[in-house]
């Protein structure tokens, strides 16, 4: 079949897709199973490659993110329940305030804790995000919307996040050169992508159509009314199952960067390990504060959350692995070949065209640096800006082929629509203004 037959036919199944799911209204993971299929047999997989497709893209995201997502949201359960996050937010809007709560959740989610997994981090972050926007009044799409800037950032641009590191592997940048260009980079798109972000909210943001349930969802996880507990703790001590599965996933990430990593350390410090930790440590803590009642109410509430979550990001993955078997990749890698763009433009570009087509930020961000390597030192830009050029392309116009597209929506009590909105453009918005501003340091460097 001719390159431009597939880019059709995949075109026409993520736009299928999203009619049916905004406009006609039926259930995301039924659209999402037909248009995988589709794609499939439209553009030759054939029956038997399609159906495995689809079963082996849901169940290889499964295995990489199933736990992590189960466990986080258990675990973000009994912290509400224990009025941990309660506790969070009255001091997270203590510090900052009102007016720069979405700056400081952006800045603290992409360059404070740049180490955490993506979906660690939303599992963790999204009751914040949502009580946060209740109590301060600013609303689920700008906070929302931060969030998501914040943890694309983190993931690609910041160090030790793992896009950037794999990136400046390929293409050979010093960690510490990456460290000294990737942190403003990322600041100045998180601030400015929040600010631009913000203003477009309020003349497009609709809550009857933006934050209503429909389309096969459920209500966005934020921070419940805590029982009276029997006992108290210190909230440094309430924090711990949050601070040590963090602190156990950095530790990780230090050692295999400084080539220190031991077996033991590896176990701990992966993201299932240690959010199993945190998870017992908060189950402990609830029995302590409360009951082995609330444990269980607690657990049965997360479980209900994470359930719907599960499915919707597993069919994702379904779609993700059609696309990438029809070998659009390869079809768009084709324009390194033949385009006479800037190299700074040319790796925004190829990037986000492989951010459209096949859903992952981290796999555009790395394939676009992979497919740069072997002529990165004949171009004229220093690597390093090639990398943050690519990683901002690779930021540009997640939608349903991306798995985190669905965890948001879900997390935060969104519609499809609404999801589109906090997650597809404020990211679009971030990949632009970091783009700018890569290639206004391009003159200098």
């Amino acid at each position: 079949m001719s390159d431009s037959l597939i880019l059709l036919h995949t075109a026409l199944a993520v736009v299928g897709i999203v009619l049916l799911i905004v406009v006609a209204r039926i259930n995301p993971v039924i659209v999402l199973v037909l248009g995988s299929l589709y794609l499939g047999l439209a553009t030759g997989l054939g029956f038997e490659e399609t159906t495995t497709a689809v079963a082996e893209g849901f169940g290889d995201l499964m295995t990489d993110v199933g736990l992590i997502i189960g466990f986080g949201v258990l675990l973000g359960s009994l912290l509400s329940t224990t009025g941990t996050l309660q506790r969070i937010v009255e001091l997270f809007l203590r510090i900052c305030g009102r007016g720069k709560s979405p700056y400081v959740l952006g800045v603290a989610s992409g360059v404070v804790f740049p180490a955490i997994y993506f979906d660690v981090a939303l599992v963790m972050l999204a009751p914040i995000a949502s009580s946060v926007a209740a109590r301060t009044g600013v609303g689920i799409a700008v906070v929302g919307g931060a969030l998501a800037i914040g943890l694309e950032v983190g993931l690609l641009m910041v160090l030790p996040g793992a896009a950037a590191l794999a990136g400046a592997g390929a293409l050979n940048v010093p960690l510490s050169t990456m460290l000294l260009f990737g942190i403003p980079v990322g600041v100045v798109a998180i601030v400015v992508g929040v600010f631009l972000h913000s203003v477009l909210m309020r003349r497009t943001w609709d809550p009857s159509k933006d934050e209503s349930t429909n389309n096969g969802g459920v209500d966005g996880m934020t921070v419940a009314e805590a029982e009276q507990p029997r006992r108290r703790l210190p909230l440094p001590v309430m924090l711990l199952p949050v601070l040590v599965p963090l602190a156990l996933i950095v530790l990780g990430t230090v050692a295999e960067t400084a080539e220190l990593s031991s077996g033991l350390i590896g176990f701990l410090s992966d993201p299932v390990v240690a959010l199993l930790i945190g998870l017992l440590l908060a189950c402990a803590m609830t029995v302590y504060m409360l009951s082995r009642d609330a444990v269980e109410k607690a657990l049965s509430k997360g479980a209900a959350t994470s359930g719907t979550i599960l499915l919707f990001t597993g069919v994702a993955g379904s779609l993700g692995e059609v696309i990438s078997r029809t070998g659009i990749g390869d079809i768009i890698s084709g324009l390194f070949q033949t385009s006479s763009l800037s190299p700074l433009l040319l790796a925004w570009v190829v990037a986000a065209l492989l951010r459209l087509a096949q859903g992952s930020g981290s796999v555009a961000a790395i394939t676009a640096a992979t497919l740069l390597a072997p002529v990165v030192g004949g171009l004229d830009a220093a690597a390093v800006l090639v990398l943050l050029a690519a990683a901002a392309g690779a930021s540009f116009g997640g939608h349903v082929s991306d798995n985190t597209f669905w965890m948001f929506r879900t997390l935060l009590g969104l519609s499809t629509r609404g999801a589109f909105q906090v997650y597809t453009v404020s990211q679009s918005i971030m990949s632009v203004v970091a783009l700018v501003v890569v290639l206004g340091l391009g003159v200098f460097v």
